[in-house]
């Protein structure tokens, strides 16, 4: 199992406040059999973001903690970059500083509440840098979730995109439950990812969410997104996608008399 999206260092955004939450959050993600997390911190403003080194340096903290707890589990730089035009600065040319393990791919995440107009530019001009996109947790954003059809064209352009285990579990409420059925059912997810930030309320366990995947999807397409894809990329190699003609929304099934009766 892979987890590509966590914020597990201590200390530098609003995930892990201290190491002993950070040496909690590792066990339960080695307990529950991932085997390989990547640490990606909030990148917000370029005037005010964590260095490469901060990240680095944490990551070396991580693998201290984890040697010390026995835990097989290998921990990766990564960050979480916000969208913003500013934030390009930070990126040049075969840099791959905030990149996923070291690897070509960048974890970005819409801004919460819009979809900037210059969307489309800011996927373009990471990618004249070398730089693959990831867009995090696309089911939780409302406003993307209402036009579709643009996620699927951003991923004709090369954009990947992560999902929040907890969305497919129901943790961030039954309608982006819904929004993340649709996408995996459409075959548009290409990795899972915890987004933990804190022990209790959103963690690095990930076995429901799997298990939940098994359930949707099937054995081997479950495997593709927890193991497969996830290798590939820590391999630095391409991902080479079947996307469909359309994002279909996916059809409620239709309730039984007692079911109606009884809810």
């Amino acid at each position: 199992m892979y987890d590509l999206h966590s914020h597990i260092i201590c200390g530098v955004d609003d995930g892990s406040p201290d190491v002993e939450t950070s040496r909690e959050l590792l066990k339960m993600a080695a307990g529950c059999g991932t085997r390989h997390i990547i640490a990606t911190p909030h990148v917000i403003e370029l005037n005010d973001c964590p260095s490469w080194q901060r990240i680095t340096d944490g990551v070396a903290e991580l693998k201290t903690v984890a040697a010390e707890e026995k835990l097989d589990l290998a921990i990766y730089p990564g960050a979480e970059i916000e969208m913003n035009w500013d934030i390009l600065e930070l990126f040049s040319e075969g840099s791959r500083d905030y990149c996923l393990g070291g690897s070509h791919y960048l974890l970005v995440e819409l801004p919460a509440m819009t979809i900037p107009d210059y969307t489309e530019d800011f996927w373009y001009e990471l990618q004249l840098k070398g730089i693959c996109p990831v867009l995090a947790h696309p089911e939780r954003h409302q406003g993307l979730m209402e036009q579709p059809q643009r996620l699927l064209k951003w991923m004709r352009s090369g954009v990947l995109t992560q999902m929040n285990g907890g969305s497919i579990t129901g943790r961030f409420g039954e309608h982006v439950k819904q929004n993340a059925e649709m996408l995996l059912k459409n075959d548009v997810i290409c990795f899972i990812g915890s987004d933990a930030h804190r022990v209790k309320i959103r963690n690095t366990d990930l076995t429901h969410a799997k298990q939940r995947l098994v359930e949707l999807l099937g054995a081997e397409k479950a495997k593709l997104l927890c193991e497969v894809n996830p290798a590939k990329l820590l391999a630095d190699q391409e991902l080479v996608l079947k996307l469909p003609q359309m994002i279909k929304p996916v059809e409620k099934k239709k309730k039984g008399f007692w079911s109606k009766l009884f809810g």
